[in-house]
């Protein structure tokens, strides 16, 4: 069982990841006329950019980013949290608090981000909330970083399970 969960886990993340991205992630950048999603946005966006996100996306667009997107965006996070887990065991002491905390905050980030992202295509580009394009924008920033710490303790408590 062991075994099985180190490979497929980090598989079926990558699958997951690879769909939202590929096979979802180009046609929606075509549909907003080449503009990134939010999500992708290392940097944050502010209230001009998500209007003019919102006024380049098109129906089929906004379709996409509020059906398969979203779904295909609540299972990613999820599946990378575990994974995330699973690549930081043994989860012991405040070490092992700190690692489970950062890829749960990772998870937590990426949903609240997702429901964020929502609020912003339900406005639509003149109606949109200042408030919730800061809130989008805080909760991607905080995202990536969560994403970052977590990649780096499971990187290292694997390093050390392998060398210990």
């Amino acid at each position: 069982m062991r075994r099985a969960l180190t490979w497929l886990l980090p598989l079926a993340t990558l699958a997951s990841y690879l769909y939202l991205a590929l096979w979802l992630g180009r046609p929606l950048q075509v549909e907003a006329q080449g503009l990134p999603p939010f999500d992708l946005r290392l940097t944050g966006y502010d209230l001009g950019e998500v209007r003019a996100y919102l006024r380049a996306l098109s129906p089929a667009g906004y379709a996409l980013y509020q059906g398969p997107i979203r779904l295909a965006d609540t299972v990613f996070p999820a599946l990378m949290g575990l994974t995330f887990l699973w690549w930081m065991r043994p989860l012991r002491g405040a070490f092992g608090m700190v690692c489970a905390t950062a890829a749960l905050a990772y998870t937590a980030l990426d949903w609240g981000e997702n429901l964020f992202i929502q609020r912003l295509l339900e406005g639509g580009p003149d109606y949109v909330d200042l408030a919730d394009v800061q809130g989008a924008s805080a909760f991607t920033l905080a995202k990536f970083a969560a994403f970052a710490l977590a990649a780096v303790l499971a990187a290292r408590a694997s390093w050390r399970r392998v060398r210990g």
